[in-house]
């Protein structure tokens, strides 16, 4: 027998082809998930939309960039005519339309007002009789805010504008011509924006909360996909070793599985395939040994048959002859021991054609009541004999099983002389019916020691075999119940027993 299977797959498992490392790597990623992922999906994102999103620049820049923006214009425009001046700031109106400029020359008057997108400008006549101007703010925020500008500026005027514009909305930023910070004589510039323009823009918060959310919610479920994915893979796995164990193939015996992968459901796959290896193996020898088995009863029971005739038919001559008193009774002991071996022969012959299904069954509707009460008139000078109690109680009513006449009355034959043989010391038989689950079933019942350890009344004898077999292959059932007040034995239908015509 060839036995190269057991060398497969029975190598050390590597560490990395296992299952448990597939899952510590799953574990861990669920452990890592929370501290490092999401950090590093907040960092991806915070750098991916500042890089990306332009539109939250504020659209005037910021309060440095216009300031150093005024200064740098008003330095350039050092020793610049008042035309040139004019014309300059009208080309940084037209790039800043919403803010509002103006200019002070050197004798403190206001030359000209450029007013911005959303102001409004008041005229309104001033204590020394010129003409005033106030710029009326609509800022974002829905309020109003106004710019008083005095047609002539003095001391005072100039002190409280300054004040004012340090903290007021809009942002006011001031620059000499041609020194910035320091006054050339040459006047100064006013520039006005609303703070509004100078703000970054609010972040849609909502929206990028939602959209963080949703890429956690898919990293998330990618990880629970993952583990779906790894542990229906291990079942799927299972259940096809568990289908391979639960269908039977040849003898009954499961068939090997493919081993496709080299870890520990492998390794149960590979121990699995050894396991029916072995068994096929097992099966092997038994059907080998039973085989020899049959041939030898067989050949025993033929080479049997032979001399047991012939001596029959000395023993039969023996009759003509005239012997003494003794010698009658030894003739007819010897002629018992020959029925006894004759049966012996016939229980051998059954058993060996029971065993190979070729016992034919013939199986009708039969009376069993009347099989009984037959077979056991047939034993009465056996039991009188041997001076048994005899107690016969059977119902009159016809008791209908589905059997094979001969193969029940060998049944009855088998028990009758098993109670001869290993109950002889109770002196008792009986013969009755008795309801078992809804069933009416026939009781043998002996006084017997019960079923010893080392008796064959426990049905290893080959009697009590063919009764087994007889019995199955009828489709009827046996019990026995065995104590120290003897062994009673039921048979009865299986499907039923029932009255003919019902």
């Amino acid at each position: 027998m060839d036995h190269n299977y057991k060398q497969t797959g029975q190598g050390k498992l590597r560490f990395g082809r296992s299952l448990m490392s597939r899952y510590i790597i799953l574990i861990l990623a669920a452990i890592l998930f929370v501290p490092v992922v999401l950090p590093i999906i907040s960092v991806i994102y915070i750098v991916v939309v500042n890089n990306t999103n332009t539109d939250r620049e504020a659209p005037y820049g910021d309060v440095t960039r216009i300031s150093n923006l005024w200064s740098r214009e008003a330095e350039n425009l050092d020793g610049a005519s008042e035309e040139e001046i004019r014309a300059r700031l009208e080309q940084l109106h037209g790039t800043y339309p919403k803010s509002s400029m103006y200019r002070v020359n050197t004798s403190g008057e206001t030359v000209f007002i450029l007013g911005g997108e959303d102001v409004t400008l008041l005229k309104s006549p001033s204590p020394d009789g010129l003409t005033d101007t106030t710029l009326r703010w609509s800022l974002d925020s829905g309020q109003t805010t106004e710019t008083h500008i005095p047609a002539l500026w003095n001391v005072n005027n100039t002190v409280q504008f300054m004040k004012e514009a340090s903290f007021r909305d809009p942002l006011t930023v001031v620059a000499y011509i041609g020194g910035n910070e320091q006054d050339k004589g040459q006047g100064f510039m006013i520039i006005e924006v609303p703070r509004s323009l100078l703000q970054m823009r609010q972040s849609n918060w909502p929206m990028e909360l939602l959209y963080l959310g949703i890429v956690m919610t898919i990293i998330f479920l990618i990880f629970i996909i993952m583990s779906i994915l790894f542990f229906a893979r291990i079942r799927k796995r299972l259940i096809r070793l568990q289908t391979a164990m639960m269908t039977p193939g040849k003898a009954g015996i499961p068939l090997p599985v493919d081993i496709r992968q080299s870890d520990e459901i492998g390794q149960l796959e590979d121990s699995f395939n050894q396991m029916v290896h072995q068994l096929t193996d097992s099966h092997h020898r038994e059907r080998e040994e039973e085989l020899l088995r049959k041939r030898l009863i067989a050949g025993l029971s033929h080479d049997l048959r032979t001399p047991l005739t012939v001596i029959r038919g000395h023993m039969h001559a023996l009759h003509k002859e005239n012997l003494s008193e003794q010698g009658i009774h030894s003739l007819q002991r010897m002629e018992a021991k020959m029925e006894d071996l004759g049966g012996l022969i016939d229980n051998m012959l059954s058993y060996n054609l029971l065993t190979s299904g070729k016992y034919t069954l013939k199986l009708e509707e039969k009376d069993m009541l009347r099989i009984v009460r037959e077979t056991a008139a047939s034993w009465y000078p056996v039991w009188e004999r041997e001076q048994f109690e005899i107690d016969i109680d059977l119902p009159e009513k016809p008791l209908i099983w589905q059997m094979d006449e001969q193969g029940m009355r060998r049944i009855l034959d088998n028990l009758f002389q098993n109670v001869i043989r290993h109950a002889a010391s109770g002196k008792y038989i009986g013969i009755t019916t008795q309801e078992i689950q809804g069933e009416t079933a026939i009781v043998v019942q002996d006084r017997g020691p019960g079923l010893q350890q080392d008796s064959d009344t426990k049905g290893t004898g080959l009697g009590l075999s063919i009764v087994d077999l007889l019995i199955r292959e009828m489709g009827l059932r046996k019990r026995v119940d065995s104590s120290e007040a003897g062994v009673r034995t039921y048979i009865y239908s299986g499907a039923g027993s029932h009255k003919p015509g019902e």
